[in-house]
């Protein structure tokens, strides 16, 4: 009889043994999985984190014409292809945006660099700017987004012979869907203290050309937008 009591009892410190060496594992990989989420700090938190008004964004910016075409870029790669294929564009470092932030600045301009021309000032327009800024709201670190340009007929102006000449424009030669630049004034023509003007160029595209006429289009159709780095506003 004592016998059996022996061997319950070991049957039963055994079952508690192995419960233990479990609890044991268990608690080892918890201690590894807290010692490696504390080494990445706070920095994975952001990439879960969606935008909010105030919020920075440090962001790729890619604009894209009516027809398509990559004209603005931020980001190397696309500017290597969109060379490639014969389209000359305009190339910034990553822009700084505050979510939901607005300009009442019809152009904003933006230092890049263009091929032949060099670093100059590109006239992003303002109402572009915004909502860009609006679409960043309730992205993530690291997303890509197409945010749509409400089409604005304002940013059209059609232009007889005369007047395209005095823009520095070849009627003659111009054709649809032809990119040319422009140069925007950032600042009012009359001065009241007698500042010259500053200046910003664009690309604009060509079309609904006639005998007499031709359409220049100032806007864009949208913006593909990446978050690069998402910080906190407050």
């Amino acid at each position: 009889m004592k016998s059996d009591r022996k061997g319950k009892n070991t049957k039963k410190s055994g079952w508690s043994s192995s419960w233990a060496k479990a609890f044991l594992i268990m608690g080892c990989i918890l201690f590894v999985g807290v010692m490696i989420i504390t080494s990445l700090g706070t920095n994975w938190l952001a990439t879960m984190k969606s935008a909010r008004s105030g919020d920075i964004a440090y962001a790729d910016v890619t604009l894209k014409d009516e027809l398509g075409r990559t004209v603005f870029t931020t980001n190397q790669r696309i500017y290597n292809a969109t060379l490639e294929k014969g389209t000359v564009a305009w190339q910034a470092s990553p822009m700084t945006i505050t979510v939901n932030t607005t300009t009442r600045n019809l152009v904003e301009p933006i230092n890049a660099y263009l091929p032949a021309t060099g670093q100059v000032s590109f006239a992003f327009l303002g109402p572009e700017y915004n909502q860009i800024a609006a679409g960043l709201e309730g992205m993530k670190q690291g997303e890509t987004k197409h945010i749509t340009f409400t089409q604005n007929p304002s940013f059209q102006q059609e232009v007889d012979k005369e007047q395209f000449a005095q823009m520095g424009g070849n009627f003659t030669m111009a054709q649809d869907g032809d990119l040319t630049i422009f140069g925007f004034t950032t600042s009012p023509m009359i001065s009241t203290d007698n500042t010259t003007p500053q200046y910003a160029l664009r690309t604009v595209t060509l079309k609904n050309k006639t005998g007499t006429n031709i359409t220049v289009n100032y806007g864009y159709s949208g913006a593909d937008v990446t978050i690069l780095k998402l910080s906190s506003g407050s």
